[in-house]
Parts: structure tokens; sequence; C-alpha cells
């Protein structure tokens, strides 16, 4: 639960949709500006050219019929048939390597400062009637083999056409914002109508579980959203199925081996009555005792699993119980376990608790059988307080070549598999169970060589 808590917050999936349509909007927006102007300055262009194309073959023509025609001149224009003879600031402005045939070169002249002021580059004079010239052309034409014809041409623009082209300018924003704006109520609808099957489809799977697999599929709207919620109810339907399946074999496993544990104990206790005599050996007194051992262990993990998957609902009757008694019984009986072994054991506190008698011994004895199995080497520390008992194990570290494998377990002192938790096994799992189903608060923490349980009643 720490590490979800830990993870970075993920967007909302409305929230992410919106931004990037906001944010291509506003970048089409800006595209669609800027085209505006680059088409705006293409048709200047192409108009000139259309004009100083037309006014050159007007030229050639002339010359064509031996007519002496002057050179193409006018308002703004003016042609030339060498270079030379084109005014220097005004030449200078073009880079001539770049003279091709009927490919005009342009040249900014105006540039618009931060207060709104102009700032020209080249002063063209008279050149063109208003002013400063704020384009200028240059138009080369090629006459004959060793002829050519230089037309410059020189463009300001009025200011109707400085409004017209700001009108025009404001026109194409507004109508930018005003798609952007349509484009964003579309989305919203759009993303609306898409997030509510969603939100639907997470609410539905929220109240869906392994006892509530068979909920009813809500409409969903979209095709893709309902195959996965069939999906899903499928996967809980495979989960309980997957669950009683596993309930009902623990259950029936558990009543067959009651009669076979039940038949073992019956002979083994004959076995040892037919056999008491005097002369006993103490080996053989050992031998019955493991065996009873055993088959003690044996009925009581039947039984924890037996009342653990008991379909009532009703809880055993509750009584008052001595909890340092039934501790030093549990601990007596399995001190076997830490028999050849350089365990230090210390049970200390008293206390009483309210509960049922049969879950108390199965969650002590489980928590006390985990703690010595698992302890080779080390120490186990029982405290009682009223309605409450810890417990709690830790094995001194050894060598590798030193560790000692323990003949129950097969855990060494002090290691630790990677794929098993140290000191955590059927047993533990077992409590938490009883635990829960008790509502009793149950507590285990891994240390470095061991593990402490506690459990409230």
């Amino acid at each position: 639960m720490a590490e979800e808590n830990a993870r970075r917050p993920l967007p909302s999936l409305r929230r992410y949709l919106l931004l990037w349509i906001g944010g291509c909007a506003v970048v089409m927006v800006l595209a669609y500006t800027q085209l505006l102007d680059y088409y705006v300055a293409l048709g200047i262009e192409i108009r000139t050219q259309s004009f100083l194309e037309r006014t050159a073959q007007d030229y050639l023509e002339d010359l064509g019929e031996g007519v002496q025609a002057p050179l193409p001149g006018g308002r703004s224009l003016a042609g030339y048939l060498d270079l030379a003879d084109i005014p220097t600031q005004i030449l200078g402005a073009f880079e001539l390597q770049d003279l091709q045939h009927g490919e005009p070169l342009r040249f900014v002249n105006l540039d618009i400062e931060p207060d709104g002021s102009k700032e020209f580059a080249v002063d063209t004079g008279d050149f063109c009637v208003e002013g400063i010239c704020e384009l200028l052309f240059l138009y080369p034409y090629r006459l004959n083999a060793d002829e050519w014809l230089y037309l410059v041409h020189g463009v300001i623009g009025s200011d109707e056409i400085y409004e017209e082209l700001e009108f025009t300018e404001r026109v194409a924003v507004g109508i930018g914002g005003l798609f952007a704006v349509l484009l964003l109520l579309v989305s919203a609808v759009l993303i609306r109508n898409v997030a509510a099957p969603v939100r639907k489809l997470n609410t539905w799977s929220a109240a869906l579980s392994a006892e509530n697999a068979d909920l009813e599929v809500p409409s969903l709207r979209f095709r893709e959203l309902d195959a996965l919620a069939i999906r899903i109810r499928h996967a809980f339907q495979r989960v309980r199925e997957s669950v009683d399946k596993e309930k009902r074999f623990l259950r029936h496993a558990s009543h067959e081996l009651r009669t076979p544990i039940s038949i073992l104990a019956n002979n083994v206790e004959l076995i040892d009555r037919l056999g008491d005599r005097p002369d006993r050996s103490d080996a053989e007194q050992a031998a019955f005792a493991r065996q009873y051992r055993a088959l003690e262990d044996v009925q009581l993990l039947m039984e924890t699993l037996l009342w653990v998957n008991r379909q009532t609902e009703s809880l055993p009757k509750s009584e008052k119980i001595d909890l340092r008694r039934e501790l030093e019984g549990i601990v007596e009986g399995y001190q076997y376990l830490l028999d050849k072994r350089s365990v230090s054991l210390s049970v200390d506190g008293s206390g009483e608790a309210h509960a049922p008698a049969a879950a108390v011994r199965i969650v002590l004895s489980n928590l006390v059988r985990n703690a010595f199995q698992y302890t080779v080497d080390g120490d186990v520390l029982i405290s009682v307080e009223d309605a409450e008992v810890r417990i709690g194990n830790s094995s001194a570290p050894k060598a590798e070549s030193e560790a000692v494998t323990s003949t129950e377990t097969g855990v060494g002192a002090g290691t630790r598999t990677d794929d098993e938790e140290y000191g955590f096994g059927l047993g533990l799992e077992l409590v938490s169970l009883i635990c829960k189903r008790l509502n009793w608060h149950y507590t285990t923490a891994e240390l470095p060589a061991g593990r402490v349980t506690m459990v409230r009643f």
C-alpha cells in the first residue's frame, strides 16, 4: 500500500485530451496566420512578376518589328540595358550572382520598429513617387544572346492597402480563434460522451467481486468498452470458480483426512499401551512422543483449515482464557523443536482474554510453532499482556560454512531463500485468516534475521 501511495499521481484522461486538443488548436491558428502572411507576400510577388514579364515581352515585340522602342518606364518602373546604369544604392541591395532569366529578385526595404515607426535600409530617392520604396524588384530578361533587359520596380503601400492588410489579418485571426473555440467545444462534448461510459465502467468494475461476479454489464455505448466489461466479468467468474474449487477441495480433503488421522492416533495409542513395560528404553519413549506430537500437529492443522473454511457466519462462543497458562502448555508441547539448538526462550508477563478458546489455541500454537521452527541459533521472546500476546524470534547470522540446517524445516541458521520470507509459513497465513474473521488485530513485521508478531484479542 505504501508503494502504491508513493506512485506519481496520474493525469486525468479528460484533462489530458483537452490540453492536447487545445494545444493543437493554438498551433493551427498560429500556423494559419503565418500562412496568411506568406500567401499575401506570394500574391504580391506573383502579380509583380506577371506585370514585369508582360512589360519585357512588349518591349521585345517592339524591337522585333524594327521600331526604335524606348526603354520601359513609368511610375516606380525603370528599364536598363546595362547593370551599371542602375543607381548604385538600388543595385547594391540585390544579390547579383543569383540573376536568372525571367526570375525576379525581391528586396524588402522596410522594417517596422517596436514603436510603429518605419525604418528603411536603402534610400531610393524619388524612384517611387509617393516616397521611399518599401519593396524593390529586379527583373532580368534576356532579349537575345548578347543583350539583356533589366527592369527595376518599386512598390510602396498606401494607407488604404495597409488598412486592408491589417483588416484581413484581424479577420484571419478572428476566424482562426473562432475555429479553435469551436474545436474545443466539440472536443469537450466528445470527451464527455467518451468519459461518461468510462466512469460507468469504473463504477461497475468497482462493484464486482468474486461473490458478485454475475453483476449485469451496464450499457456502455461503445463496443470496445462493452467487450472490456464482458472480459472483466468473465475474469471475476473464473476467479470465483477457482476460489470455490479450492475451498471445496480444502474442505473435502480436511474431512477425508480426519478419519485416517484418528485411526493413526488410536493405533499409536494402542501400540503404546500394548508395548508398555518397565524396561522400555528412552529411545522407544522418545519415538512414541514424536508420533504423538506429529499427530497432534496434523490434527490442529486440520481443525484450523476446517474452521477457517466454514461457510457459516456464526462465531464460536467466547470464554475467559488465561493467556499465560495457555502459552506455557503450548510452549511445553513444542519444546522438542528447540532440542539440540542454542536458543534462548523467554516468556514474560501475564494476562487474560475473552475470546473463543479453540481459536486462541490455534492462533497461539501456530505462532509459537512458527517461531520455534525458524529459530536455529538465537532468541525467542514471548510477552503477555491483557488481551495481547507478542512473539518475536531472531537468529544469529553465521558463515555459510557454519550454517546448520534444521531437520524439521530445512532452513539454516541466519539464512533465507529468495522466494521465501524468513520466519513466514503456512502457520502465519492461517493466523491472519482467523484474526481477520474474528476481527482481532494482528500484525507481523520482518526483522533483519527474524520476525515479530502481535495479536490483540
